[in-house]
């Protein structure tokens, strides 16, 4: 005869956390809507960022359904192709005069070897420094070109229970988290 097993309890078995239980390490944590001066004051540990974007649009109207530029990084354990070696330039539904003016304020900030992509630009073997310092200075830069709002997404790897919760970043501005699986 067959055991009969309700469908909260097979789905409690497949769950590695009870609700309402902390995991002791976050295999991702994501902050999203961050300002220069928020980034600028994080406390994690610059060496479990993952990825990094900035993205500028005009005031009042979402980055994502708005015109906008995005500058993004991902890290060496993110891409093997790119292994943490490529800082990004994509612009959606934007003059390319406006996105020349970014592109030069990159190109100042990130350094690197130009080449045009698809949509936008790769800066490759950058040498801007990885620190939330250049992170912010390269936002508020971009910021001033034209009184642009600047929004910042962090994504951090492998960060503690303990890490997280003293973190610096408001807790409003958590996008998404995961557990890392035992």
């Amino acid at each position: 005869m067959r055991k009969s097993t309700s469908f909260a309890g097979e789905l409690n078995s497949k769950l590695s956390l009870k609700l309402g239980e902390e995991p002791e390490i976050y295999k991702i944590l994501v902050y999203n809507q961050l300002t220069p001066e928020e980034v600028e004051k994080s406390n994690l540990p610059i060496e479990k960022l993952i990825y990094w974007d900035i993205t500028a649009s005009l005031p009042g109207q979402s980055p994502t359904e708005a015109p906008h530029v995005t500058i993004y990084w991902y890290g060496p354990n993110v891409s093997l192709t790119e292994k943490g070696k490529i800082v990004h330039l994509k612009s959606v539904k934007v003059d390319s005069k406006f996105t020349e003016k970014i592109k030069e304020i990159v190109a100042s900030k990130v350094g690197g070897e130009i080449s045009e992509k698809e949509h936008g630009f790769e800066f490759k073997d950058f040498s801007m420094q990885l620190s939330y310092d250049a992170i912010s200075d390269l936002a508020r830069s971009i910021r001033s070109l034209g009184n642009l709002t600047v929004e910042l997404s962090l994504e951090f790897g492998k960060v503690t229970k303990e890490e997280k919760n003293r973190s610096s970043f408001p807790k409003t501005k958590i996008l998404g988290e995961r557990a890392l699986e035992k």
